[in-house]
Protein backbone atom coordinates (compact mmCIF):
# COMPACT_ATOMS: atom_id res chain seq x y z
CA UNK A 1 0.00 0.00 0.00
CA UNK A 2 2.88 2.57 0.55
CA UNK A 3 4.05 2.07 -2.41
CA UNK A 4 0.86 2.61 -4.20
CA UNK A 5 0.83 5.80 -2.07
CA UNK A 6 4.33 7.15 -3.71
CA UNK A 7 2.45 6.84 -7.58
CA UNK A 8 -0.28 8.40 -6.60
CA UNK A 9 1.90 11.03 -5.38
CA UNK A 10 3.87 11.13 -8.81
CA UNK A 11 0.25 11.67 -10.44
CA UNK A 12 -0.37 14.85 -8.41
CA UNK A 13 0.26 17.84 -10.95
CA UNK A 14 0.76 21.75 -10.28
CA UNK A 15 1.14 25.16 -11.23
CA UNK A 16 2.12 27.95 -9.62
CA UNK A 17 -0.76 28.43 -6.80
CA UNK A 18 -2.42 32.12 -5.71
CA UNK A 19 -1.80 31.29 -2.22
CA UNK A 20 1.78 30.75 -3.46
CA UNK A 21 1.99 34.22 -4.77
CA UNK A 22 -0.07 35.72 -1.68
CA UNK A 23 2.31 34.40 0.81
CA UNK A 24 5.05 36.18 -0.61
CA UNK A 25 2.98 39.26 -0.85
CA UNK A 26 2.16 38.47 3.32
CA UNK A 27 5.49 37.87 4.54
CA UNK A 28 7.12 40.64 2.84
CA UNK A 29 4.13 43.41 3.59
CA UNK A 30 5.20 46.94 5.24
CA UNK A 31 4.06 45.45 8.28
CA UNK A 32 6.62 42.85 8.59
CA UNK A 33 8.99 45.82 8.74
CA UNK A 34 11.72 43.52 7.18
CA UNK A 35 11.76 40.43 9.45
CA UNK A 36 14.74 41.17 11.39
CA UNK A 37 15.66 38.95 13.98
CA UNK A 38 14.16 39.70 17.54
CA UNK A 39 12.22 42.57 15.63
CA UNK A 40 7.80 42.74 15.95
CA UNK A 41 8.08 42.26 12.43
CA UNK A 42 9.79 38.66 12.73
CA UNK A 43 7.24 38.33 15.67
CA UNK A 44 4.30 38.70 13.24
CA UNK A 45 6.28 36.65 10.77
CA UNK A 46 6.00 33.80 12.67
CA UNK A 47 2.80 34.39 13.65
CA UNK A 48 1.44 34.41 9.75
CA UNK A 49 3.49 30.60 9.15
CA UNK A 50 2.57 29.23 12.78
CA UNK A 51 -1.32 30.03 11.68
CA UNK A 52 -0.31 28.62 8.05
CA UNK A 53 1.10 25.44 10.03
CA UNK A 54 -2.04 24.90 11.85
CA UNK A 55 -4.06 25.25 8.42
CA UNK A 56 -2.52 22.80 7.05
CA UNK A 57 -2.48 20.39 9.83
CA UNK A 58 1.22 19.87 10.16
CA UNK A 59 2.10 18.32 13.61
CA UNK A 60 4.13 20.28 16.03
CA UNK A 61 7.19 18.48 18.26
CA UNK A 62 6.53 19.27 21.98
CA UNK A 63 3.94 20.98 21.74
CA UNK A 64 4.34 23.94 19.88
CA UNK A 65 5.96 25.14 16.66
CA UNK A 66 8.33 27.28 18.26
CA UNK A 67 12.06 26.56 18.77
CA UNK A 68 13.95 29.29 20.66
CA UNK A 69 17.42 29.48 20.97
CA UNK A 70 20.50 31.68 22.04
CA UNK A 71 23.34 33.04 19.41
CA UNK A 72 26.47 35.30 19.84
CA UNK A 73 26.99 38.22 17.52
CA UNK A 74 27.96 41.24 19.00
CA UNK A 75 26.09 40.54 22.16
CA UNK A 76 23.82 37.52 23.24
CA UNK A 77 20.59 37.62 20.96
CA UNK A 78 17.63 35.54 20.97
CA UNK A 79 16.15 33.91 17.74
CA UNK A 80 13.05 31.80 17.38
CA UNK A 81 12.77 28.84 14.77
CA UNK A 82 9.17 27.71 12.99
CA UNK A 83 8.88 24.02 12.64
CA UNK A 84 6.72 21.41 12.14
CA UNK A 85 6.31 18.29 10.38
CA UNK A 86 4.19 15.76 8.36
CA UNK A 87 4.27 11.86 9.10
CA UNK A 88 5.63 9.44 6.42
CA UNK A 89 3.94 6.32 5.82
CA UNK A 90 6.40 4.02 3.84
CA UNK A 91 9.84 5.23 6.16
CA UNK A 92 7.81 7.27 9.06
CA UNK A 93 11.34 7.68 10.96
CA UNK A 94 13.46 8.78 8.36
CA UNK A 95 13.20 12.57 7.87
CA UNK A 96 13.84 15.24 4.80
CA UNK A 97 14.10 18.18 6.16
CA UNK A 98 12.91 21.21 4.13
CA UNK A 99 14.28 24.83 5.09
CA UNK A 100 13.97 28.17 4.00
CA UNK A 101 14.75 31.29 6.41
CA UNK A 102 12.04 34.01 7.21
CA UNK A 103 14.35 36.39 8.55
CA UNK A 104 15.36 39.22 6.48
CA UNK A 105 17.64 43.28 7.57
CA UNK A 106 14.65 44.92 8.67
CA UNK A 107 14.32 48.50 9.12
CA UNK A 108 16.49 51.70 8.43
CA UNK A 109 14.69 54.82 9.13
CA UNK A 110 11.99 55.01 6.47
CA UNK A 111 13.63 52.18 4.53
CA UNK A 112 12.19 48.67 4.73
CA UNK A 113 14.29 45.87 3.71
CA UNK A 114 11.14 43.80 2.40
CA UNK A 115 12.64 40.60 1.72
CA UNK A 116 10.51 39.43 -1.33
CA UNK A 117 12.85 37.59 -2.90
CA UNK A 118 15.56 36.78 -0.23
CA UNK A 119 13.42 34.94 1.20
CA UNK A 120 9.59 35.27 1.55
CA UNK A 121 10.26 33.37 -2.09
CA UNK A 122 11.94 30.04 0.18
CA UNK A 123 9.45 30.19 2.60
CA UNK A 124 5.94 30.24 0.19
CA UNK A 125 7.47 27.53 -1.53
CA UNK A 126 7.96 25.63 2.03
CA UNK A 127 4.37 26.16 3.02
CA UNK A 128 3.47 25.50 -0.82
CA UNK A 129 4.95 21.85 -0.50
CA UNK A 130 3.59 21.12 2.89
CA UNK A 131 0.18 21.76 0.98
CA UNK A 132 1.15 19.34 -2.10
CA UNK A 133 2.59 16.76 0.28
CA UNK A 134 -0.96 16.80 2.78
CA UNK A 135 -2.96 15.11 -0.47
CA UNK A 136 -1.77 11.81 0.28
CA UNK A 137 0.53 10.15 2.51
CA UNK A 138 4.10 10.57 1.41
CA UNK A 139 7.10 7.70 1.79
CA UNK A 140 9.09 9.63 4.11
CA UNK A 141 8.23 12.42 7.09
CA UNK A 142 9.11 15.70 6.40
CA UNK A 143 10.30 18.56 8.92
CA UNK A 144 9.31 21.85 7.68
CA UNK A 145 11.78 24.49 9.36
CA UNK A 146 11.33 27.98 9.12
CA UNK A 147 14.87 29.53 10.36
CA UNK A 148 15.27 32.68 12.30
CA UNK A 149 18.86 34.47 12.41
CA UNK A 150 19.99 32.95 8.25
CA UNK A 151 21.07 37.00 8.00
CA UNK A 152 23.31 36.84 11.26
CA UNK A 153 25.37 33.87 10.07
CA UNK A 154 22.94 30.81 9.60
CA UNK A 155 22.29 30.60 13.32
CA UNK A 156 19.06 29.28 13.03
CA UNK A 157 20.00 26.11 10.81
CA UNK A 158 22.93 25.58 13.48
CA UNK A 159 20.73 25.74 16.22
CA UNK A 160 18.61 23.29 14.85
CA UNK A 161 21.11 20.36 13.94
CA UNK A 162 22.85 21.21 17.37
CA UNK A 163 19.05 20.59 18.70
CA UNK A 164 17.41 18.69 16.46
CA UNK A 165 13.52 16.97 17.31
CA UNK A 166 14.90 13.85 16.14
CA UNK A 167 18.21 12.55 15.96
CA UNK A 168 20.54 13.54 13.21
CA UNK A 169 21.07 9.94 12.20
CA UNK A 170 17.25 9.86 11.06
CA UNK A 171 16.97 12.79 9.09
CA UNK A 172 18.22 11.94 5.30
CA UNK A 173 18.19 15.08 3.40
CA UNK A 174 18.01 18.57 3.47
CA UNK A 175 16.18 20.61 1.24
CA UNK A 176 17.20 23.94 1.20
CA UNK A 177 15.31 27.05 -0.31
CA UNK A 178 16.51 30.53 -1.08
CA UNK A 179 16.03 33.22 -3.24
CA UNK A 180 13.47 31.17 -5.61
CA UNK A 181 11.33 34.17 -6.92
CA UNK A 182 13.82 36.20 -9.21
CA UNK A 183 15.98 35.39 -12.26
CA UNK A 184 18.64 37.41 -11.81
CA UNK A 185 21.28 38.52 -14.24
CA UNK A 186 22.06 35.27 -15.56
CA UNK A 187 18.44 34.06 -15.97
CA UNK A 188 19.61 30.61 -13.97
CA UNK A 189 17.80 28.18 -11.01
CA UNK A 190 21.17 27.30 -9.33
CA UNK A 191 21.18 23.32 -7.49
CA UNK A 192 23.86 22.83 -5.75
CA UNK A 193 24.10 19.22 -3.88
CA UNK A 194 22.88 17.31 -6.45
CA UNK A 195 26.41 15.61 -8.28
CA UNK A 196 25.81 12.66 -5.68
CA UNK A 197 22.14 12.13 -7.46
CA UNK A 198 22.99 11.48 -11.13
CA UNK A 199 19.77 10.07 -12.09
CA UNK A 200 18.06 13.41 -10.52
CA UNK A 201 20.46 15.72 -12.50
CA UNK A 202 19.59 13.49 -16.02
CA UNK A 203 15.69 14.29 -15.33
CA UNK A 204 15.99 18.22 -14.31
CA UNK A 205 18.19 18.77 -16.89
CA UNK A 206 15.81 17.43 -19.82
CA UNK A 207 13.10 19.05 -17.80
CA UNK A 208 14.26 22.52 -16.89
CA UNK A 209 16.87 24.29 -19.48
CA UNK A 210 17.26 27.39 -17.17
CA UNK A 211 18.55 25.08 -14.21
CA UNK A 212 22.02 24.81 -14.16
CA UNK A 213 23.78 22.27 -11.68
CA UNK A 214 26.96 23.69 -9.36
CA UNK A 215 29.34 21.85 -6.73
CA UNK A 216 29.87 23.73 -3.44
CA UNK A 217 32.43 25.96 -4.68
CA UNK A 218 32.29 27.91 -8.00
CA UNK A 219 31.50 29.70 -10.91
CA UNK A 220 29.27 31.85 -11.30
CA UNK A 221 31.38 34.75 -10.24
CA UNK A 222 29.42 36.95 -7.54
CA UNK A 223 28.71 40.11 -9.29
CA UNK A 224 30.13 42.20 -7.04
CA UNK A 225 33.56 41.48 -7.14
CA UNK A 226 35.60 38.57 -8.90
CA UNK A 227 35.73 36.18 -6.33
CA UNK A 228 34.29 32.93 -6.57
CA UNK A 229 30.63 32.31 -4.44
CA UNK A 230 30.59 30.22 -1.65
CA UNK A 231 27.57 28.28 -2.55
CA UNK A 232 27.50 25.63 0.58
CA UNK A 233 27.94 29.10 2.87
CA UNK A 234 24.94 30.75 1.03
CA UNK A 235 22.54 29.42 3.16
CA UNK A 236 21.05 27.33 5.83
CA UNK A 237 22.34 23.86 4.10
CA UNK A 238 25.94 24.71 5.26
CA UNK A 239 25.10 23.49 8.41
CA UNK A 240 23.62 20.64 7.81
CA UNK A 241 26.70 19.43 5.19
CA UNK A 242 28.73 19.72 7.97
CA UNK A 243 27.15 17.60 9.99
CA UNK A 244 27.16 15.01 7.41
CA UNK A 245 23.73 15.31 5.99
CA UNK A 246 23.11 15.14 2.53
CA UNK A 247 21.70 18.25 1.57
CA UNK A 248 19.79 19.89 -2.18
CA UNK A 249 19.82 23.35 -1.99
CA UNK A 250 17.88 25.61 -5.10
CA UNK A 251 18.54 29.24 -5.19
CA UNK A 252 19.09 32.16 -6.95
CA UNK A 253 22.03 34.45 -7.22
CA UNK A 254 22.54 38.10 -6.39
CA UNK A 255 20.07 40.11 -8.05
CA UNK A 256 20.23 44.56 -8.92
CA UNK A 257 17.64 44.64 -5.64
CA UNK A 258 19.24 41.84 -3.71
CA UNK A 259 19.58 43.59 0.00
CA UNK A 260 18.13 46.36 -0.87
CA UNK A 261 14.20 48.29 -0.63
CA UNK A 262 13.86 47.57 -4.11
CA UNK A 263 13.13 43.48 -3.19
CA UNK A 264 9.46 44.34 -3.07
CA UNK A 265 6.72 41.28 -3.66
CA UNK A 266 6.12 43.47 -6.89
CA UNK A 267 9.58 41.99 -8.40
CA UNK A 268 8.55 38.55 -8.22
CA UNK A 269 8.80 36.75 -11.98
CA UNK A 270 5.95 34.67 -11.84
CA UNK A 271 7.03 32.54 -15.00
CA UNK A 272 10.88 32.05 -12.86
CA UNK A 273 9.09 31.62 -9.61
CA UNK A 274 6.58 28.83 -11.58
CA UNK A 275 9.86 27.40 -13.28
CA UNK A 276 11.56 27.18 -9.52
CA UNK A 277 8.13 25.50 -7.96
CA UNK A 278 8.39 23.01 -10.49
CA UNK A 279 11.71 21.85 -10.32
CA UNK A 280 11.93 21.70 -6.21
CA UNK A 281 8.30 20.02 -6.57
CA UNK A 282 10.26 17.82 -9.49
CA UNK A 283 12.79 17.01 -7.09
CA UNK A 284 10.52 15.72 -4.28
CA UNK A 285 8.77 13.43 -6.34
CA UNK A 286 12.13 11.89 -7.61
CA UNK A 287 13.16 11.80 -3.70
CA UNK A 288 9.68 9.57 -2.64
CA UNK A 289 10.76 7.28 -5.24
CA UNK A 290 13.77 6.51 -3.04
CA UNK A 291 15.19 4.02 -0.63
CA UNK A 292 16.73 5.83 2.39
CA UNK A 293 20.15 4.18 1.28
CA UNK A 294 19.82 6.22 -1.84
CA UNK A 295 19.41 9.57 -0.17
CA UNK A 296 22.15 9.37 2.64
CA UNK A 297 24.05 6.22 1.35
CA UNK A 298 27.21 8.67 0.64
CA UNK A 299 27.25 10.20 3.67
CA UNK A 300 31.34 10.99 4.20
Amino acid sequence: MARQFCCVLLLVVHSVSAQLLEDIRQLSSADMQGRETGSAGAELARRFIGERYQSLGLASFDGGYQQTFLYAGWQEKTGVNMLAYRQGCLYPQQYIVVSAHYDHLGQTGRSIFYGADDNASGVAALLELAARLSEVCPAYSYIFLATDAEENGLYGSKAFVANPPVALSHIVLNLNLDMIGRAGKRGRLYLTGARRYPALMSQLHAEFSKLQFLPHRGPPRNVRSNMRYNWLEASDHGPFHRAGIPYLFFGGHEHADYHTPEDTWQRIEPDFLAMAMQAIWHTVQWLEQQAPAVLNGQRQ
